[in-house]
């Protein structure tokens, strides 16, 4: 074979399912030979072409409608983010990414996404600089699409409600610390507004039966920002399980594993915090008033009355993962055992936790464990009687040595019987936190052998919605699972016993 055609027909390997895996010292004729076993038994499985893979882009024109005016409450960390996804990025990031005149691949991606036609019209943030931020994202004249020139500054808010109430948009984003979401959300879907929301969605039981009554008695569309709904390993895992590739499943494993201040949540304090500079009532919502502390505003998910814990933070995100998998909603039961043994400051949170969500009736158990104090990476495994799936970016399917459906299947058990590559390119200059949420799938996808943000992908499906085409896949309901199933665990550790879900009169029962 000739050096180009075994270069191509390697090439056509990236990004598909295949079997086992290939030694690139291999003789060409054994390497034809496996990739020739290789679709006999993806044929053989049923799954030699998964519709997960031949997702497209929903194409509709924005140019003709009206554009859709949008605010975002609280413009940190994550706000940023959301509105590169939606086409505002500020002029810092655009020179971050700039050399030599030359945009990176991280900026011409971002250029390449669809224009939604969504005017940035307003930001309301309880630190000054960060609404100045926004100020000047609404500012920048580089953005996707073809129209181009200055657009108009956003207007700034002091407060919430006063966004809420100016008719100035029709659409917000609600990336506040958690203790804010669920008052946030209510007051913005009574006034007919329609919500984007950071996950978790709720901080308590009691919150997410009022949020869901109130958004399912109104016309809004609601959608919860898990944007690893839109990651294709999840997409290629729930399709291999509906074809039975794994067997029965009886436990899913998942994990938090982190070895660092950032990843503690140290996230510093700004040496422009004062009280002139951030409006702390604002910040404390309806929580009880308290002194001004700089160390609560910036670093508030160490701490409970702000946060939601290990469990609402991170474990939010792999709950989510498996439900996209395998439906499998409110656990019956819940243990969890940690303790806050290694960090010594302020935080009231754990960073070591062991969490237990049983399914009696699906004949299986989730867990959920972490460490802040080891960086191992581990992504999420099911386990079924005749295979092991392990997800992350990738899937890597493992036949069971006991497997009785695989038993004519000459693999060693330590080899793949499925795998699925994505393209893997990430830059080389991100951080190890970064890489980890990347290898998570919560960063990039891959769809039409396009590399795609996945933040992007969940806003345009929320966009597209409020336009009446299609639905948000991570709706009201989906939400009502992630935030009941986390506080479970919390009740939980709270108590150090196990509690049970009383889904006729939906309340947590503690044994």
């Amino acid at each position: 074979m000739s050096k180009f055609l075994r270069r191509d027909f390697l090439k056509g390997l990236v990004a598909l399912p295949f079997m086992g895996y290939f030694a690139l010292s291999f003789k060409d004729n054994i390497l034809l030979e496996q990739a020739k076993k290789k679709t006999d038994y993806l044929k053989d499985l049923g799954i030699d072409h998964l519709e997960a893979l031949r997702f497209k882009f929903p194409k509709w024109n924005s140019d003709n409608t009206k554009p859709i005016r949008l605010g975002i409450a609280g413009y940190g960390w994550r706000g940023p983010v959301l509105m590169r996804a939606l086409g505002h990025a500020h002029p810092n990031w655009i020179a971050e990414n700039t050399k030599d005149g030359k945009y990176n691949d991280e900026l011409l991606s971002f250029l390449d996404q669809e224009d939604l036609n969504v005017e940035f019209t307003a930001v309301c943030d309880a630190f000054s600089f960060r609404a100045q931020d926004a100020l000047a994202t609404s500012l920048n004249e580089v953005y996707p699409g073809e129209k181009k020139g200055k657009r108009k500054p956003i207007k700034i808010f002091a407060t919430y409600k006063e966004m809420i109430e100016s008719k100035e948009i029709d659409a917000v984003i609600i990336s506040t610390p958690d203790h804010l979401h669920a008052n946030m959300a209510t007051i913005a879907a009574k006034a007919g507004i329609h919500v984007y929301l950071e996950k978790p969605m709720t901080r308590t039981i009691e919150e997410a039966k009022a949020l869901r009554d109130v958004i399912k008695s109104s016309n809004i569309v609601f959608q919860l920002g898990h944007e690893n709904r839109q990651q294709r390993s999840y997409e290629v895992a729930k399709e291999l399980v509906a074809k039975n590739v794994l067997g029965d499943i009886s436990l899913v494993e998942t994990f938090t594993n982190r070895n660092s201040d950032f990843g503690a949540w140290i996230r510093g304090i700004d040496k422009r915090a004062s009280l002139q500079t951030i409006n702390w009532k604002e910040f404390l919502g309806d929580s009880t008033y308290q002194e001004f502390n700089p160390d609560k505003y910036f670093n508030w998910q160490r701490f409970n009355e702000f946060g939601s814990g290990v469990t609402g933070s991170q474990f939010s995100h792999f709950y989510d993962c498996v439900n996209q998998v395998l439906n499998l909603g409110i656990p019956e039961y819940v243990a969890a055992l940690g303790g806050t043994y290694y960090f010594k400051d302020a935080r009231d949170i754990p960073d070591v936790l062991n969490c237990i969500f049983n399914y009696p009736k699906r004949g299986l158990s989730l867990t959920y464990d972490c460490t802040l104090k080891n960086s191992k990476f581990r992504g999420i495994t099911f386990m079924g009687t005749d295979a092991t799936m392990e997800i992350e970016n990738n899937v890597n399917v493992y036949k069971d040595s006991e497997s009785v459906k695989y038993k004519k299947i000459e693999i060693d058990p330590n080899k793949t019987i499925f795998s699925y590559f994505p393209d893997p390119r990430v830059d080389a200059v991100s951080s190890a936190t970064a890489l980890t949420y990347i290898k998570n799938g919560f960063g990039k996808t891959m769809i039409e052998n396009r590399i795609v943000d996945t933040t992007y992908l969940h806003l345009k499906e929320w966009i597209d919605a409020i336009r009446g085409h299609g639905k948000p896949c991570c709706d009201i309901d989906r939400g009502f699972e992630e935030s009941v199933t986390f506080i479970l665990a919390n009740i939980a550790l709270d108590h150090k016993k196990t509690v049970s879900w009383d889904a006729i009169n939906e309340k947590a029962v503690v044994s």
